[in-house]
């Protein structure tokens, strides 16, 4: 209100009489419109801005506000494009070529030769980072490397090791600190170097911590806690760290943070297999902030997952369709794919793909199986990179069983594999994913002896772990494979616990299919 009785008092001369005023002015309106989700208001207080500001220098704020309001309005392309034209004003150009896997390792290469021989204590104690222009750029970086992270992964690798490569070579400031955590998040998911990327996440906490950057915590507890920690801890123990970060970044104003953590915090409690009912309550009530702040890029995040939670809760007319009471899957889709949202793309045939399995529709599980492996993953988090290979692995040996075909049993071995290196890493959130992938190919291999075992252990690690989403699934496969053995009775206590631990999910429709359908 006060901002825009000011501007209302300057007259048409006001930009040459009171430069230094209308440029403050301007700024802080286009800002506090950006925060306030009016983004027609803030686009004319900006266009004012580009249309009289004196210097290239004068517009920077401008861009900014430009860059992040675009974001918040799910136009990826066009925020990354502001930017990137941004980023080669301020002499940091980001070059992108049809041969970006040799450009990524190029990058890589180099900013590994920058960091060896440093220790911990080596970058701490680098001097302060003093030019602005250098200070600029790596804040934008900073901005731009989530909206790459979430439509392209190698533009995003690329952000990381630039904003690391200037803050070595002009100092540390604030918007230096999430990239020493991102480059922790690529060390783990693209080389899977636990070890060094622990070392940088850590050493991030460290810096926000002699910085005092408060305003950095969300961004980097969200690479922690998503891209790091998922190879070192329980899954559960990100939960706590991600609602700390929403709170603390609302409290200091940084909206998109605070919702990227709530989004992260969404996903987080449906992979850990919380209570449905209270997976959905919390989407829809995170979602509500999320429409309220006009970050749409965010709010859409949370729909699949809750829509997934109706589904199997029973509240939907088809429950392999995520259409309902939270979004419809083709607008959604087609939406994702217009805006070059892969990770959403991903993040919606992930979750048709299971609920497909977990009812039963082997065939479109497949398809959507075959849909994701079409997108560059590389960067995503360990959970959901797990998640991928789980179901690719279950609805393999499903297929392999009714077709008998050898390149399902393939595709089940590979699918395998790779969780048998991910268990090697950090069996607490993904050993009992392996024991179940591991019975399913012995059953298909006939040996039923070591397949009984293996159930076994799959069933009582996801409970020691307290995975129940996936202990209902392990008892409900080895209800079909004692049944295909001939042993009804002890098929039947199999299927009855099943249909225990659905409940206890709280996954009633799929509770209520395996009670109808129920060989006995």
């Amino acid at each position: 209100f006060y901002l825009k009785t000011g501007m209302g008092l300057l007259h048409e001369n006001s930009w040459s009489d009171h430069y230094d005023l209308c440029l403050q002015l301007y700024e802080s309106y286009a800002e506090s419109s950006y925060c306030q989700g009016k983004f027609v208001e803030m686009n004319y207080a900006l266009q004012d801005i580009f249309d009289n500001a004196r210097s290239s220098d004068d517009k920077l704020q401008a861009y900014f506000t430009l860059v992040r309001a675009l974001g918040a309005q799910n136009k990826l392309p066009e925020a990354l494009e502001t930017g990137l034209f941004f980023l080669s004003e301020l002499g940091e150009p980001i070059v992108i070529s049809s041969d970006t896997k040799a450009i990524f390792l190029a990058e890589f290469s180099k900013t590994k030769h920058m960091l060896d021989g440093k220790t911990d204590d080596d970058l701490l104690s680098m001097s302060i980072m003093t030019n602005k222009t250098k200070i600029t750029a790596v804040r934008l970086m900073s901005i731009l490397s989530l909206y790459a992270y979430l439509s392209d992964q190698k533009l995003y690798s690329l952000l990381v090791f630039r904003m690391l490569q200037t803050s070595l070579l002009h100092g540390i400031c604030h918007e230096s600190i999430p990239g020493f955590a991102s480059y922790g998040g690529l060390l783990s998911c693209c080389f899977r170097d636990i070890e060094g990327a622990y070392r940088f996440g850590q050493l991030s906490l460290r810096l926000l911590e002699k910085f005092e950057a408060k305003e950095c915590l969300g961004q980097v507890y969200l690479v922690i806690y998503s891209l790091i920690n998922g190879w070192i801890e329980s899954h559960y123990s990100s939960l706590e760290p991600l609602q700390f970060a929403y709170s603390n970044q609302m409290r200091c104003g940084e909206i998109q943070y605070a919702m990227m953590s709530a989004r992260q915090y969404c996903t987080h409690m449906y992979q850990c297999g919380v209570e449905l009912s209270t997976v959905e309550k919390t989407c829809e009530d995170y979602g509500k902030m999320m429409i309220e702040h006009k970050q749409d890029l965010f709010y859409k995040y949370t729909l699949p997952y809750r829509q997934a939670s109706l589904n199997l809760m029973g509240r939907s007319k088809d429950p392999l369709l995520l259409t309902g009471e939270a979004m419809d899957q083709d607008v959604l889709l087609n939406d994702a794919i217009g805006s070059k949202e892969m990770a959403l793309v991903s993040l919606i045939y992930h979750q048709c793909s299971w609920l497909a399995f977990i009812f039963g529709d082997y065939g479109l599980a497949s398809k959507m199986v075959e849909k994701i492996n079409e997108i560059d993953t590389s960067t995503y988090p360990a959970f959901m990179i797990s998640s991928y290979a789980f179901v690719e692995g279950l609805v393999s040996y499903a297929l392999a069983h009714k077709t008998n075909e050898a390149k399902w049993e393939i595709l089940g071995r590979n699918a395998t594999d790779k969780m048998f290196q991910y268990a090697s890493i950090v069996p607490i959130n993904f050993q009992h994913k392996l024991l179940l992938l591991q019975a399913e190919s012995l059953f298909f291999s006939g040996d039923s002896m070591n397949a009984s075992k293996y159930y076994d252990a799959a069933i009582k690690t996801a409970g020691e772990n307290n995975f129940i989403q996936h202990q209902a699934v392990a008892y409900e496969r080895a209800g079909i494979f004692h049944l295909s053995e001939g042993n009804t009775s002890l098929a039947s206590q199999y299927y009855g616990q099943a249909h225990v631990a659905y409940l206890k999910w709280g996954a009633y429709c799929k509770a209520d299919q395996l009670r109808l359908h129920c060989p006995f």
